[in-house]
């Protein structure tokens, strides 16, 4: 079995690659999995609304007859939002930087979903 830190590693590398300030894999109910902030969060609470964000985006897809997305890219005047369901009932999230994100989120997020497919199933490590 991956440890965890094998998980921090991976949003360690994620965070300074792409400038970053949160990185996390959450379950889908809230549950933090592994999370690397280079500011003060709350992880307990950043994790729960997470979910509560990826949730509302499946209610929404979900009532206009769309499936729900894989994958979740929000731009604000602060930086970036962005999510891969990277299982079933697990999700990453990246929150902050508009730097290399902005202009790669596609090129990183397959570059996380080629990193975490030995590390599989990841809610095996839910705190």
């Amino acid at each position: 079995m991956v440890a965890p830190d094998e998980l921090e590693r991976v949003l360690r590398d994620f965070n300074f690659t792409y400038g970053t300030q949160v990185a996390a894999f959450v379950t889908g109910t809230g549950v933090p999995i592994a999370i690397q902030a280079t500011v003060e969060i709350g992880e307990e609470h950043f994790a729960t609304m997470a979910a509560t964000f990826v949730g509302s985006m499946d209610v929404l897809y979900r009532g206009i007859g769309l499936a729900p997305p894989e994958r979740i890219t929000a731009e604000t005047a602060n930086g970036m939002l962005t999510v891969l369901r990277v299982e079933r009932n697990t999700f990453f999230l990246a929150v902050g930087g508009d730097g290399e994100l902005k202009t790669r989120t596609k090129e990183a997020l397959d570059a996380l979903q080629r990193v975490l497919e030995p590390l599989r199933p990841l809610d095996k490590f839910a705190i």
